[in-house]
């Protein structure tokens, strides 16, 4: 598989994976025209997608849903999150094949109607995906652990978010159980999966007025003294590394 996060942040999310029969669209948090353009600009072309994954019911995740359904693509997700977009897709089951990746769900902790985070499969190779998750609990551990490439939120610095300007609601539900990660809990996540295999992680959701990709890769990368991987940076405004499973 091929791993390219065409945009991360609140400003809109969508990953695109390639498998050994095509392309899969995670989230559809951008327009159509920008998700063209940037996979485009990744060395991919959008023509014949067929299938979007939905994590969850969050409009910086589905906003560019409706040009991708004009254009019959399908959509699968968790029972509750196409209950609360009110489409009929395709719920997820453990080892759904889509363009020939089988596709694992795990719940996650995020203020959402049934979201989830997800393994890839193909032959051996996965890929994890969890980037709106306010704590990393067993079942998340577990279901990410083999994984050679993973996509995880490092969303904010502690530091920064008590003393920028959010009102007190906002910063609460963000260190709340069910809100973000810091990056201080993303590298200590990360030091439970590095023996498993890890070779890539794509840091993801990183928040524009709590956050700085600098501090971000420094906090994660301290947590991981000897790790032979490579931690890359993902976007609000442009395509990340293509990263290979």
């Amino acid at each position: 598989m091929r791993v390219c996060a065409l945009g991360s942040g609140s400003a809109g999310n969508a990953l695109l994976v390639e498998g050994p029969r095509g392309l899969l669209l995670v989230d559809a948090g951008l327009s159509w025209r920008d998700l063209r353009a940037r996979a485009g600009r990744a060395g991919f072309s959008l023509e014949g997608l067929r299938w979007a994954v939905v994590t969850h019911d969050h409009a910086d995740h589905v906003r560019g849903l409706e040009p991708l359904l004009r254009r019959g693509v399908e959509i699968a997700a968790s029972a509750g999150t196409l209950r609360a977009l009110g489409i009929a897709g395709t719920p997820l089951q453990p080892g759904l094949e889509l363009a020939g990746i089988k596709l694992f769900s795990f719940p996650v902790s995020h203020d959402a109607a049934q979201p989830v985070g997800l393994r890839l499969e193909v032959d051996g190779a996965r890929v994890g995906i969890a980037t709106d998750l306010g704590q990393v609990t067993e079942a998340v551990l577990s279901s990410l652990r083999g994984c050679q490439v993973l996509v995880v939120e490092a969303n904010h610095d502690l530091g920064m978010l008590l003393a920028g300007p959010y009102p007190w609601p906002l910063k609460l539900r963000i260190l709340g159980p069910e809100g973000h990660l810091a990056n201080d809990e993303t590298g200590r996540a990360l030091t439970l999966l590095r023996g498993d295999g890890l070779r890539a992680v794509l840091l993801a959701h990183l928040s524009q007025e709590n956050n700085t990709p600098a501090l971000a890769l420094e906090t994660v990368a301290r947590a991981l003294p000897g790790w032979d991987g490579h931690l890359y940076l993902t976007y609000p405004d442009r395509p990340s590394a293509v990263v290979s499973s």
